[in-house]
């Protein structure tokens, strides 16, 4: 979708709810040595090197957390996301995407190792029962860097952040599988199959952490925000987990070397497992469709888990994912006329069969119903709907496995152009 720079601050380890105790930051650091021998015999990857270690305060994890997202994404990218999101209704036409993600990692970010520098850091308020976790974490995070280089993913090309999001859900579900296999064993859970375990997603879902007390930024995020946080963990950790059940560690060895194409991977193993590509669509150029002093400020791949998003933010999250379910590829392109004030969206998706296809358009006309507050389309049959809304003529339509969604169009004429040249996209598998 278009939130990776959410995992995109280095390695990030994600937070569950903690008993707060006082933290013994020596303590902690002479642990490095010995969570680092663990982790490496429990992953089967041997220690090229050692790893520095270091305590951060919030006020510095907050520094570098800018810093970071200053250097991965300029702020007319950033812009052009926060205002995707408004178009999609998934946050409001006020909310400030930059603060929001910055107030969020300071309460999230419990630690975090650094590819450019080799060296990882901890909380300094964290008690040394988190703390362990955290390194156990975080020490993956070096060990894969010392195998299989981290920092080739940080400048992944722009207009391919379903990719980019599968890759740090390999990385991060790696590290939490592991992380919880060195939890289990501290508790005197040793020598357990964690492949032969109930799936760790499946687990994970089921636990209700969106109204946790303990993190009120995170519980009052949008959806889109708290979801793309924890994809890479809670999807990511089931990923492995299946990658590691199907061919041990050295699954996982060789996923660094065909690397997960899409979250539709992630989210089912099987598919990665299969080998089952993507369709890559290229969408033509719309601006002579469009017209003077309109511009192309975004184009990206929402991907299997953008779309599950995307519609549970209207519609039963069941549905919603049933829906997204199915996807065999996509590309968006939005586009804004800052003069008069107006933006449009057009989306292009494919699916793995017609009846996946029909699914995704009925939901997304639910949706879209929804998204408007209107109560029926002015054009309506089994394969189109045409919305007038406050926000300019909206269209969904059908044919085989394609559906082809455009909101924003200024009038019918402009909407009859724009699905000329959108339906001439071309696919091709990756």
């Amino acid at each position: 979708m278009i939130l990776v720079l959410l995992a995109g601050s280095g390695a990030l380890a994600w937070q569950g709810t903690a008993a707060i105790k006082k933290p013994d930051p020596v303590a902690a650091l002479n642990a490095t040595d010995e969570v680092l021998s663990v982790v490496s015999r429990m992953r089967q990857l041997e220690i090229k090197s050692p790893v520095k270690s270091g305590l951060k305060t919030k006020d510095e994890i907050e520094a570098s957390v800018i810093r970071d997202l200053d250097e991965s994404t300029p702020p007319a990218e950033l812009d052009a996301s926060q205002k995707t999101l408004v178009k999609l209704g998934l946050v409001g036409p006020n909310f400030q995407l930059r603060d929001y993600i910055v107030k969020l990692l300071r309460e999230q970010v419990a630690g975090y190792y650094e590819p450019k520098t080799k060296e990882f850091y901890l909380a300094a308020w964290l008690p040394l029962g988190e703390q362990k976790k955290v390194m156990a974490h975080e020490l993956v995070h070096a060990l894969q860097d010392q195998h299989f280089d981290l920092r080739r993913f940080e400048k992944w090309p722009k207009g391919d952040s379903d990719t980019e999001l599968a890759i740090h859900a390999l990385i991060e579900g790696e590290a939490t599988l592991v992380m919880i296999q060195y939890d289990m064993e501290e508790g005197g859970l040793k020598g357990i199959d964690i492949g032969r375990l109930p799936s760790l997603t499946e687990q994970l879902l089921k636990a209700d952490t969106d109204n946790d007390p303990n993190y009120p930024v995170l519980s009052a995020a949008p959806r889109v925000l708290r979801e793309n946080l924890q994809f890479p963990y809670v999807y990511g950790v089931g990923f492995a987990q299946a990658v590691y059940k199907n061919s041990s560690w050295r699954g996982l060895d060789a996923a660094y070397r065909e690397l997960p194409a899409s979250t539709e991977q992630v989210m089912h193993p099987e598919k990665y497992l299969a080998h089952e590509a993507p369709v890559k669509i290229d969408i033509p150029d719309l601006l002579t469709a469009f017209g003077k002093d309109w511009k192309q400020a975004d184009a990206d791949v929402n991907g299997e888990f953008g779309y599950m998003v995307i519609l549970s933010e209207f519609i039963n999250k069941d549905t919603a994912r049933i829906a997204a379910a199915g996807w065999g590829g996509d590309r968006y392109a939005f586009y804004e006329n800052q003069a008069a004030g107006a933006t449009a969206l057009v989306e292009y998706t494919t699916w793995d069969t017609a009846l996946d296809a029909k699914e995704f358009f009925n939901a997304y006309a639910e949706r879209t119903e929804k998204r408007y507050k209107v109560t029926g389309a002015a054009d309506a049959n089994a394969i189109r709907r045409v919305y007038q809304t406050r926000e300019g003529v909206v269209a969904i339509e059908l044919r085989d496995r394609d559906v082809v969604m455009i909101e924003g169009a200024q009038n019918r004429e402009q909407l009859a152009q724009l699905q000329e040249r959108v339906w001439q996209s071309k696919k091709a598998t990756r």
